[in-house]
């Protein structure tokens, strides 16, 4: 997604963009807390952005830049050497979403600044819905043994945040908020997630429909993948992405209970 912006929308693309990398930062080192109030000032940023009315987004521009966004998960080793269990490890999906924002300008030149310029920012918010989401789960899961009612505080905000991130790009799938090749990973790291959250808080029910979700959507993409024949051609970034064992450990049991259920090989 890439298209021409005003001045005042590249300096605040970049300001939330700037707020959620190094929450991703923090979070990658273990430090859950001071990485939620990132992601809660990164989405609060990107929906107040949302809520402007569009003229006085780009009131007083001559010259906008050629902007685009790229998502990838973050690349970074996950130890989780803080918590009081590898439950994080073996069950979560444990990657945040980083953003890189690309900006191109023309000299001399004038654009129509379109309302398009929304898109960049229902993707932002997006993606730090969903890493804010992740830092509570984080944060729920190192107070194992809590009785204080912080850790069951912490995975039902985690929960409630993860359907938000889930509703975004269902509601809006055709105005691609999310890339293609990425909705089928971030969706499934959603529903992988929320049903482990929901299993904590002993929500059987709704922890299966998530996996019930999950497993059927493994299985869409695998099958979107074999028409299109590039099985061999995936990203190396997410082909490489050993940590989506989780999705499958997750839903092994599913496939047992009902071998129709099973990808086709």
């Amino acid at each position: 997604m890439s298209f021409f912006i005003s001045v005042t929308t590249a300096r605040a693309l970049q300001l939330i963009s700037y707020q959620n990398n190094e929450g991703v930062a923090l979070y990658n080192q273990g430090k859950y807390a001071e990485a939620v109030l990132l992601f809660k000032q990164a989405v609060t940023a990107s929906k107040t952005f949302l809520n402007c009315p569009f003229d006085e987004v780009q009131s007083s521009i001559d010259i906008g830049p050629f902007a685009s966004l790229e998502i990838f998960p973050s690349q970074a080793a996950r130890t989780c050497h803080d918590l009081s269990s590898n439950m994080l490890d073996e069950s979560v999906y444990t990657k945040a979403f980083e953003v890189v924002v690309t900006l191109a300008y023309e000299e001399g030149a004038r654009h129509f600044i379109c309302q398009e310029h929304c898109l960049l920012f229902s993707r932002l918010t997006t993606i730090s819905i969903y890493n804010l989401a992740l830092g509570f789960h984080a944060l729920g899961l190192a107070y194992r043994d809590d009785d204080s009612g912080i850790r069951r505080n912490c995975l039902s905000k985690a929960c409630d945040l993860y359907n938000l991130a889930y509703s975004i790009p269902q509601q809006e799938k055709d105005q691609e908020i999310i890339d293609a090749s990425l909705l089928p990973l971030f969706v499934q790291a959603i529903l992988n997630n929320l049903g482990g959250c929901y299993a904590n808080l002993d929500d059987s029910e709704k922890s299966m429909v998530c996996f019930e979700l999950l497993l059927k959507s493994i299985i869409l993409s695998q099958q979107d993948l074999n028409v299109a024949g590039n099985l061999g051609d995936l990203d190396d970034g997410l082909s490489n992405d050993h940590s989506i064992a989780c999705f499958f450990n997750n839903t092994s049991f599913l496939v047992l209970k009902d071998p129709g259920f099973a990808p086709a090989a």
